[in-house]
């Protein structure tokens, strides 16, 4: 299902809680960096309550410089050296362009932060003009980078460079690196007549040096814009840390157009900003959102087998709803995962390392388990009788041999009459050897419980098995639903699915509802029940139990 914002469903005398949008973090700070990060914010509050913003940041200017140039530096290094580890393991161009450009970047920010006035002079006297030309070549270095690693493509792994091939793809882009930082520092050091003026104690910035910075933004959110394009339908890796990142940068540079002496809090607030930049370029490489796909497999591979038996993961609840009289339903249950350092991860990216990995079993072994010992609680507590919960099945629990056993073991465990549960296969899964997924299906549905083919309409099941499968439910997949206002075809395709689906008894729930449009159009179209972001996302437990539990049970909707 795609991310968007989500939406009220109007029920007749009040609306819907609104439900909160807050999602696990991707973003895993190290230890030492968080507390690192709390003490300096502490220490900076206490000295601004003493005296005013303003005399407060000319005064302990040079400190704070000092120690957020010596962390920028430190991060731009980590940067480097993650990238050149990662490189060695895997060949990628795009993490060596990434680390050679912050090598050089952390070389000329040492540069610019010994040519600050109030150090020891750095080679010849210190003033703001050398600072800054070093500030400028950084800057240019690191958006320039920015901008030629999220430009070219993520190569695959049979597009990786061999062992034998690679001293050629580090020597250039490292050679030009380096030349950057030595001829930088030649021109600054012995030859700045040949430079020009950039900074007057009377005056503040030149003209140039403004047109310099804003030159430096137009290259971050050229890089930004470049990203936001590829990150919807990105699959080689995650690339929010790095987007995020480019955003602070334009942010820190747009604080530097703005001051009028070196030690103005828009300067010093602009050296946190970049601090922080780096920081998330380091977590991308960390976490290994930036880092080649069997690279980051062979992580996930390893805290997946886990991620169980340290209660990493943990169940989502997306609401159903019924369109003929707007009440709950039921809900899909999802299965999601949370990592301490990795932060969250996606089932499209840790289901099908668990195929590969063969670690299915286990993990839906857990969620089934799992999502009927809560469904049996929620029924104790008072969950209506006419909710039912869809449990997906992947291939190798379908194909386990005491599936129906099993089931039945564990509600007669838990007490759970069967109606509250229901189970969801896509087609290629009942079609992976029909004859056994139709007794198996008959056999399940006959103990009372619900059964549902999922993604219809994109798998490969023919309507001669549909007929014999005997579902409840025919789930229209979100592809169909997504463009149904202004595709004819796909409403053509939802209204034949919806009319097929009851002529042979089934009902029919439409995915990825998104817009009271195509809510609409699904209730003209014949459509039984609902779910997606325009109700809700998927929720935790405590949300769902806020959602669905009386005294809060929703109220009928106004059709």
């Amino acid at each position: 299902m795609s991310h968007c914002q989500h939406r009220h469903f109007p029920f007749s005398g009040r609306r819907m809680p609104r439900i909160s949008l807050s999602h696990p973090s991707n973003y895993h700070f190290p230890l030492w960096l968080g507390i690192s990060f709390v003490v300096a914010a502490l220490v900076g509050l206490a000295t601004m309550l003493v005296e005013p913003v303003e005399a407060w940041a000319h005064r302990h200017y040079l400190t704070w410089h000092l120690t957020l140039e010596i962390a920028s530096i430190a991060f731009a290094f980590a940067v480097f050296a993650l990238g050149w580890s990662t490189y060695r393991k895997h060949p990628q161009r795009n993490i060596l362009y990434l680390a050679c450009a912050f090598l050089g970047v952390a070389l000329l920010d040492i540069a610019h932060t010994l040519s600050f006035e109030g150090m020891p002079a750095f080679v010849t006297p210190n003033s703001p003009e050398k600072s800054i030309y070093f500030w400028l070549v950084a800057r240019y270095l690191a958006a320039i980078g920015l901008l030629i690693v999220v430009w070219l493509p993520w190569p695959s792994i049979t597009e990786l460079p061999q062992r034998h091939s690679r001293l050629a793809h580090l020597t250039w882009p490292l050679s030009i690196v380096l030349g950057i930082v030595i001829i930088t520092h030649g021109v600054v050091l012995y030859a700045p007549a040949w430079l020009p003026n950039v900074f007057s104690t009377e005056t503040g910035l030149s003209d140039l040096k403004i047109m310099a910075e804003y030159g430096i933004i137009t290259l971050h959110i050229v890089a930004l814009a470049i990203l936001l394009r590829r990150l919807p339908n990105n699959s080689e890796c995650n690339l929010y840390l790095l987007a995020s990142a480019l955003l602070l940068m334009a942010v820190s540079e747009l604080l530097f157009t703005s001051y009028t002496a070196i030690s103005d809090t828009a300067m010093l607030l602009g050296h946190i900003y970049k601090a922080a930049a780096y920081l998330l370029l380091y977590m991308a490489l960390d976490t290994g959102h930036l880092q080649p796909p069997p690279f980051r497999v062979q992580k996930l591979e390893k805290a997946l087998e886990a991620a169980i038996k340290n209660g990493q993961m943990h169940l989502a609840f997306q609401p159903v709803m019924n369109l003929a009289d707007g009440r709950l339903s039921g809900a899909e249950v999802l299965v999601r995962w949370t990592h301490p350092k990795l932060g969250t991860v996606g089932p499209a990216e840790f289901i099908p390392v668990a195929e590969k990995y063969g670690l299915m079993p286990e993990i839906g072994e857990w969620v089934l388990k799992t999502a009927i010992a809560q469904i049996s609680l929620w029924v104790r507590q008072g969950l209506p009788p006419d909710v039912c919960f869809s449990v997906n099945l992947s291939l190798v629990q379908f194909r386990y041999p005491l599936l129906v056993e099993r089931i039945q073991y564990l509600l007669k465990t838990y007490q759970l009459p069967p109606h509250y549960l229901g189970l969801e296969i896509t087609e290629s899964v009942a079609m992976h050897n029909a004859q056994t997924a139709i007794q198996t299906l008959r056999t399940l549905r006959e103990q009372g419980i619900a059964l549902s083919i999922d993604d219809f309409g994109t798998g490969h099941a023919s309507l001669s098995h549909l007929k014999l499968f005997d579902a409840n439910t025919l789930k229209i997949d979100q592809s169909f639903v997504r463009d149904l206002t202004h595709d004819s075809r796909d409403r053509a395709i939802v209204q034949a699915i919806v009319h097929m689906a009851h002529a042979l008894g089934m009902r029919t729930t439409a995915e990825g509802v998104e817009t009271s449009a195509q809510l609409d159009l699904l209730k003209t179209l014949g459509c039984d029940r609902v779910q997606g972001y325009y109700f809700s996302r998927p929720l935790n437990t405590e949300e769902f139990e806020a959602f669905s539990l009386p005294p809060r049970r929703p109220q009928p909707l106004s059709v």
